[in-house]
């Protein structure tokens, strides 16, 4: 694509997707490793969500107030700040967990607005019929980051040090903030500017006004809280259940990401793939790799699961992403992305918590059957009730 804001942002959003799937894998074998809980490790994520959440809930008019690209670019430099702080206390022997959930909270507030900034600014450096592509293109590379990221960590937890993982992660931040700096938004500065109150409403009355992106929104919700509880299980179902390495479950990680690189890559080959059987199909069987991942006895059939996770969760993401920016007027983009965004940071930490509060009494096996159920059926009533509505996937 000829653009060269869009490859400035193409490729900013490479070096903080890498930094960001580092600083997960990281943080989970650094809580995993200090305390060996499955409950510590569910509430340092929890702790993270929470405050996610709360940002999200006021967040979306101020990012249609600022400039799209400066809001990302701050919100880099803070992430690359606190795990540079991060790094010293490790490299002075004076880490502690209240210090991790420290920067939990700090990396949970600027998540809610850099992410809505960074889906926003595309409208307005692209026409409309560019957008599928450069979405498809964006969670491509993303996706290959998020693939590097796990193995990376894994390899570096079990081999050299995690300090220097945190390192790496504070560099791709800063170079994530300098790619933005290249970038020709078209912003103006709104002279007149409504009460927050007002903007929040008017955010919500215009998500709200197109039913399928709500019902979208509510779906992905269920995935959502899945993802939710893979975050606390994933580590010990790898080394405890299916006896393999941090590296194995580095690689494990990045099954999913290939996956969805996949899925994005059909996605963009296939172009506006339509059709509520399409969206559900790939939400079943999303549902159907948890209950496969409560039977595997073998590691490789649970890597090649999240492979087919990645696939058809893409197909299922792209196009919602791509809808809302289509059919929204730019003007409100931050306003309704951060409403679609505030269902997901709902729903994340409720996976979180039910994961954290049965994990030490269920058996993780069991954890995903149950996941795996509720997707399936949630998938599957969902369909029936949309078509009975006779709402179309294309008539938002």
């Amino acid at each position: 694509m000829n653009n060269s804001s869009y490859r400035s942002i193409w490729l900013s959003n490479a070096t903080s997707e890498l930094g960001g799937a580092l600083f997960t894998a990281c943080n989970s074998i650094l809580i995993y490793q200090l305390t060996g809980s499955t409950t510590a490790l569910g509430l340092v994520w929890l702790i993270y969500y929470i405050s996610s959440f709360f940002m999200q809930l006021f967040i979306g008019p101020y990012i249609d107030r600022w400039s799209r690209k400066w809001t990302m670019i701050y919100c880099q430099l803070t992430r690359m700040s606190i795990i540079s702080l991060l790094v010293i206390t490790l490299f002075l022997d004076s880490f502690s967990l209240a210090f991790i959930y420290i920067v939990q909270i700090i990396i949970g507030v600027v998540m809610p607005i850099f992410a809505p900034a960074n889906q926003a600014i595309l409208p307005t450096i692209l026409e409309k019929d560019q957008l599928v592509k450069a979405n498809a293109s964006l969670d491509s590379v993303r996706q290959v980051m998020v693939i590097m990221g796990p193995i990376i960590s894994g390899l570096f937890a079990d081999f050299v040090a995690v300090e220097w993982v945190l390192v790496i992660i504070a560099i791709a931040f800063l170079i994530s903030a300098i790619m933005l700096l290249t970038v020709q938004e078209d912003y103006k500065r709104k002279k007149i500017r409504k009460p927050w109150i007002q903007e929040f409403r008017e955010g919500m009355q215009t998500y709200f006004h197109h039913r399928i992106l709500v019902w979208l929104g509510v779906f992905f919700g269920f995935v959502q809280f899945g993802v939710g509880v893979t975050i606390v299980t994933t580590l010990p179902f790898i080394t405890e259940v299916l006896y393999q390495s941090r590296t194995a479950f580095g690689v494990f990680l990045a099954g999913f990401p290939v996956g969805y690189l996949i899925g994005a890559f059909i996605k963009q080959r296939l172009g506006n793939i339509q059709g509520l059987g399409i969206l559900f199909s790939s939400l079943f069987i999303g549902g159907c790799t948890y209950l496969s991942l409560g039977f595997t006895p073998w590691y490789t059939l649970a890597v090649g699961t999240e492979i087919i996770a990645g696939i058809v969760i893409a197909i299922f993401n792209i196009y919602n992403i791509t809808l809302i920016q289509q059919v929204i007027p730019n003007q409100l983009m931050g306003k309704v992305t951060s409403v679609r965004l505030l269902i997901m940071r709902t729903m994340m930490p409720l996976g979180i918590l039910f994961a954290t509060v049965t994990a030490p009494f269920v058996h993780i096996r069991t954890i995903y059957i149950i996941i795996g159920s509720i997707i399936c059926l949630t998938a599957v009533g969902g369909y029936f009730y949309l078509k009975n509505k006779k709402i179309a996937a294309n008539s938002a």
